[in-house]
């Protein structure tokens, strides 16, 4: 069975992370996050979608990504959406060093110095940290995790369970995560939309972190 909401014992036990927005008793307010691109016509449809609904996002680039698509980048800075870091080469964190890790996020962030983006701040691929990163990296950067796994990546999920399940567990102040690649494409362009419109008839309003 897929887990699309971590735990409540997880957050509490590493507090240092990001799984939700704090909000008042008042807000509506949501965030949508993508990772892993950005990616030529996905990313793009990713933008025209938010821009139907009116919606800011923030997406979680793989550098390498970045260096590539320049074009795109400039869109999403442009539509006003924000960008954060998720290493420059969609490194796992159980399969580097401390060293090789921490040198993978350094090179993803001087692309996005170089490009002057203002960055919200890291994800690390796959969700996965050590007790190193947890020590370490957390008092150098927000880490933001999540509160809503879309899942849109696994092609065992359909997009009817990812879509019921997102209706379920969306409440102001969660961070969903999203991947604007061509491996959850096939998901995403269905997902996307219809829990964009899920938010809107319910009057939350999805911004970016």
């Amino acid at each position: 069975m897929f887990i699309h909401q971590i735990p409540r014992i997880v957050p509490a036990l590493l507090p240092k992370l990001i799984w939700s927005v704090p909000v008042s008793e008042e807000s509506n307010e949501v965030y949508f996050t993508f990772d892993d691109g950005p990616t030529p016509e996905i990313t793009n449809f990713v933008l025209d979608c938010l821009a139907k609904y009116k919606a800011k996002a923030t997406f979680f680039c793989i550098g390498k990504n970045i260096q590539d698509n320049p074009d795109i980048v400039n869109s999403i800075i442009q539509e006003h959406h924000r960008i954060g870091n998720h290493t420059m080469n969609h490194a796992n964190a159980w399969k580097y060093t401390m060293d090789q890790y921490k040198k993978d996020i350094q090179a993803c962030d001087e692309i996005i110095v170089e490009l002057k983006i203002d960055s919200v701040g890291f994800r690390p691929p796959y969700g996965r940290i050590n007790s190193e990163i947890y020590r370490n990296l957390s008092s150098q950067y927000p880490i933001y995790m999540w509160s809503f796994l879309s899942g849109d990546y696994n092609h065992d999920l359909s997009t009817k369970s990812i879509i019921e399940a997102g209706k379920k567990h969306i409440k102001p102040g969660s961070i969903l995560v999203f991947h604007d690649s061509i491996k959850a494409f096939p998901r995403l362009k269905v997902v996307l939309p219809a829990l964009l419109d899920f938010c809107y008839q319910n009057h939350l309003t999805v911004k970016a972190l």
